[in-house]
């Protein structure tokens, strides 16, 4: 079938430029898209043609947002979630109104059937999506849907002539709650999806921090990010326009002060973290068993899979990658946070551990002689920024002195009689 190719005034470089484009990945993409859509519709598959259509007519309207295949996959994912989750809504609806009417009927009649429909081919697919964006349908789509209509119409009158609405009113309300509550978790599956690829896609901002070096961030919604070293943070490209969410690796505080309709949204391991007007810490760097949060000010909501959990001001929370949930330990929240007030804070751990964070926090590279002291237990408690407090807290902890050979810092023992592990 020739395609007639449209005007356009978009920028080159663009995935979608003009209408034979848009047919090309449609042609490539349907198959596989279609049977995605179907693995969303258990019971609804025959919807998935007219789910796929629909995703890729949104991606025509919002084409100039698109200059990589993966913004556009990511979007048509997401599009056609959306649109399952409506489409068994709707479905969830008029199927419980049809058992309520069945229900109620005491002339022996047998429930509503629906009729078969044969699967659209993937140039009537296309036919139909291409009339769709000249403002119009082809006419047998149209004849076929007003036919559906009007048996509808009818087939509803009737029914309200020989049944006793009470009833219906009564199961279709039940009806509603269970549809909303199904949209409302499906709705939420479909954001999660899009808030992962959105964090995930190569035009996502990232702010990175190094050794020793602490960053502030305005986000767009004016959001105030403190980094702490050897931190990433992700920023999507439409953060603040279509989604409100940023992904942290490492350690960040959150000061959150423009309270809108969508929350602001921190993504961390396992743990997404909400919130309106608030000041948070969120500490996971590589390497770390969990995720830990920490509510300073205000309220923040933790949520893991399809738990929530509300944490007030002074509550913590731990989550590691299965999913657990515990309260940290004072020791663990103290190192997860205390940098937030100026002072770096590390109880009980063996130096072995204590290295690298002395080389993350204050930009120490310091080695040992005799690997045996790595299994000293230390003790750290310093203003950020005062490395000579950090390396006193370590030699008076652990018995160790800190020197020079040749040009690397490093610890010896000051009590070779010593066991390690004891102090």
């Amino acid at each position: 079938m020739p395609v007639t190719s449209q005007p356009t005034d978009q920028p080159m470089g663009l995935v979608i430029p003009d209408e034979p484009a848009l047919e090309r990945l449609f042609r490539a993409q349907y198959s596989a898209l279609l049977a995605e859509a179907k693995t969303k519709l258990p019971g609804a598959e025959v919807a998935a043609p007219r789910v796929v259509s629909k995703a890729f007519h949104l991606a025509w309207n919002d084409r100039a947002r698109f200059r990589t295949q993966e913004e556009l996959a990511v979007f048509l994912r997401s599009a056609i979630q959306h649109g399952a989750v409506r489409e068994l809504s709707r479905r969830a609806g008029l199927h419980r109104a049809d058992h309520a009417i069945a229900g109620t009927s005491d002339t022996g009649e047998t429930p509503i059937t629906h009729h078969d429909i044969v699967e659209m081919t993937l140039d009537e697919a296309w036919d139909r999506l291409k009339h769709t964006l000249h403002g119009g349908a082809p006419e047998a789509f149209r004849q076929r849907a007003s036919a559906a209509r009007h048996e509808a119409a009818e087939h509803m009158a009737a029914l309200g002539k020989e049944r006793s609405w009470k009833p219906l009113l009564i199961f279709g309300g039940l009806a509603l709650v269970g549809v909303l509550a199904l949209v409302l978790i499906m709705d939420r599956q479909s954001a999660d999806v899009g808030i992962r690829g959105a964090l995930a896609a190569s035009n996502a901002r990232t702010h990175e921090t190094g050794y020793g070096q602490f960053v502030r961030i305005t986000l767009d919604d004016s959001t105030i990010v403190t980094l702490a070293p050897q931190s990433k943070l992700t920023v999507p490209r439409d953060f603040n326009i279509s989604l409100r969410a940023v992904g942290v690796e490492g350690a960040a505080n959150f000061e959150v002060s423009q309270v809108q309709e969508t929350p602001f949204q921190v993504r961390a391991g396992a743990a997404a973290i909400l919130a309106h007007g608030t000041t948070f810490t969120v500490r996971r760097f590589p390497g770390d068993p969990a995720v830990i949060v920490h509510a300073r000010e205000g309220k923040i909501e933790l949520r893991v899979a399809n738990a929530r959990r509300e944490l007030n001001a002074g509550m913590s929370y731990s989550v590691t990658d299965s999913g657990a949930v515990r309260v940290p330990s004072g020791e663990e929240l103290n190192e997860a946070s205390n940098w937030v007030d100026g002072n770096i804070t590390i109880a009980g751990r063996t130096l072995r551990y204590v290295l690298p964070e002395l080389r993350r926090w204050f930009g120490l590279d310091i080695k040992v002689v005799d690997n045996v002291l790595l299994e000293r237990t230390v003790f750290v408690r310093a203003p950020i920024g005062s490395q000579r407090e950090a390396i006193n807290s370590v030699e008076k902890s652990a018995g160790l002195k800190f020197t020079y050979v040749g040009e690397n810092m490093t610890f010896t023992d000051t009590i070779s009689s010593r066991p390690a592990g004891r102090r």
